[in-house]
């Protein structure tokens, strides 16, 4: 196929390219206008083939320019042909330009790299890594464990306190508890003089700003299914890494056992608190009954009723006789006989002491009772059902007591169970060698991590370059 040339823009006619010579003012006038036309129309061309690469000539004059003669702008040639045509490329002068691209990535990535594996290789100091593993344990089980659906939940009632531990681990808490309980003091050890500018810190340095600096050089691990815990401890030497580790399993146990032993006290300080109540009020209603029997002078109250029932029984049988035998006198003697006169008194003392006995049992008016009559206080009645009342407030206190002193027992045997053991099943060792810093992998990973920064910020500048207006 045969390249075809752009078709080329019909010439301009004498009177567009060229315009007459200004006779006065508005000739001038309109010639400017029309060559202002013609310089829009020009550069409206020249933008539509700026992309083609074709290079238009730039006008000769301005607009505040005088005009040319008429003759000088005649004799120009203007085609739309020539701003269509490729341009010589031969004939350009190449510009040079800084590559920023590359002096970025030298500056961004390259650059820190090497410094990070010149750190890793000459100047990081080694790091021992001492590992041990230990569980809490105890006698105890959850509500789910009795049926059997611990395993199934994942959960046990050591879980808790293996948390506790672990947590413990991380705070401040231990670093305290290693300086009062051993007289280690951790941060002496991280201050040594061989230690390398990034890990070494000032040995006065406060616990509140070490702590940050010590959950890095500890780390924890806790396996929710078996509750054990994975303690690993890093450290510049073999001997400080291991003697960390030792101080904390130390402190540690000694947390489990005081968090035992005040979990056990509190449980049963509960039931001795509810045994003592009931002890109180079972001696007090013992002090109660003890005092009325002592007013009283009556160890049984259904015994005193009893004899006094039996006395005035007696007393009507007597009563009885004798009017039986004063009726039969006066069948024979009359009334002022002497033996009826004797008869009738005897009558009308029986009555008399009838009814006293009565009225001591509650019936009549209100007599002194018991066998102290200056210290009684009421009737039989009233002493019964005084002691009923006590009785049966006894019977209460005793069983509440009986009640709590079982309590007691069976707080003691769960008391047991809430004891918590600290078993370390794998013991700390002197590290051989170190295993830390892993220097190739540090370097790469650094690189990495510089790249990746590198490329979001060559991306990002891009994008707001091309959005740029």
């Amino acid at each position: 196929m045969k390249n075809e040339s752009p078709p080329a823009a019909p010439e301009l006619d004498a009177e567009t390219r060229a315009v007459p010579p200004a006779s006065n003012l508005l000739d001038m006038a309109k010639a400017r206008i029309m060559h202002r036309a013609e310089r829009q129309k020009q550069r409206l061309i020249r933008e539509a083939s700026a992309f083609a690469g074709a290079k238009v000539k730039r006008d000769e004059f301005d607009e505040g320019d005088e005009l040319p003669p008429a003759t000088a702008r005649a004799d120009k040639k203007f085609s739309a042909k020539s701003i269509f045509e490729m341009p010589n490329l031969s004939s350009m002068k190449k510009k040079s330009k800084v590559n920023w691209t590359a002096i970025s990535f030298v500056l961004a990535v390259v650059v820190p790299t090497i410094l990070t594996g010149l750190y890793f290789a000459f100047i990081a100091s080694p790091q021992y890594e001492v590992e041990s593993q230990f569980a809490v344990r105890g006698s105890s089980e959850s509500s789910l464990g009795a049926l059997g659906l611990s395993t199934l939940m994942g959960t046990s009632a050591q879980a808790g306190d293996s948390y506790i531990v672990a947590d413990y681990i991380h705070s401040k808490q231990v670093l305290q508890d290693m300086i009062d309980q051993l007289g280690l003091d951790v941060r002496q050890l991280y201050a040594r003089d061989g230690i390398d500018f990034v890990y070494k810190i000032a040995g006065a340095e406060p616990l509140d700003e070490f702590v940050s600096y010590w959950q890095d050089m500890v780390n924890v691990s806790f396996n929710s299914t078996t509750g054990n815990v994975t303690l690993q401890v890093y450290a510049f030497t073999a001997e400080d890494a291991k003697k960390i580790t030792d101080g904390i399993l130390l402190v540690a146990e000694n947390l489990v056992n005081r968090l035992s032993e005040e979990s056990r006290n509190q449980y049963i300080d509960v039931v001795n608190k509810q045994v003592q109540r009931t002890e109180n009020r079972l001696a007090s209603v013992r002090e109660q009954m003890s005092q009325l029997r002592q007013t009283e002078q009556a160890i049984d109250p259904a015994a005193l009723a009893t004899m006094e029932s039996s006395i005035i029984g007696s007393i009507e049988e007597q009563l009885a006789s004798v009017r039986t035998r004063y009726k039969a006198l006066l069948n024979t003697v009359s009334r002022d006989a002497p033996s009826a006169k004797v008869l009738e008194r005897q009558i009308v003392a029986l009555e008399a002491q009838l009814a006293e006995q009565k009225a001591r049992v509650g019936a009549g008016t209100t007599k002194k009772t018991g066998r102290n009559p200056d210290t009684a206080s009421g009737t039989i009645s009233d002493v019964i059902d005084k002691f009923s009342k006590l009785t049966i407030e006894q019977e209460f206190a005793v069983k509440a007591y009986s009640t709590s002193l079982a309590g007691l027992e069976a707080a003691l045997v769960e008391a047991q169970k809430q004891e918590r053991f600290f078993a370390t099943y794998v013991t700390p060792r002197l590290p051989e060698i170190a295993m830390y810093p892993q220097r190739v992998l540090n370097t790469m990973l650094g690189f990495m991590l510089f790249f990746a920064i590198w490329l979001i910020g060559f991306f990002a500048y891009k994008s707001i370059k091309d959005h740029a207006i």
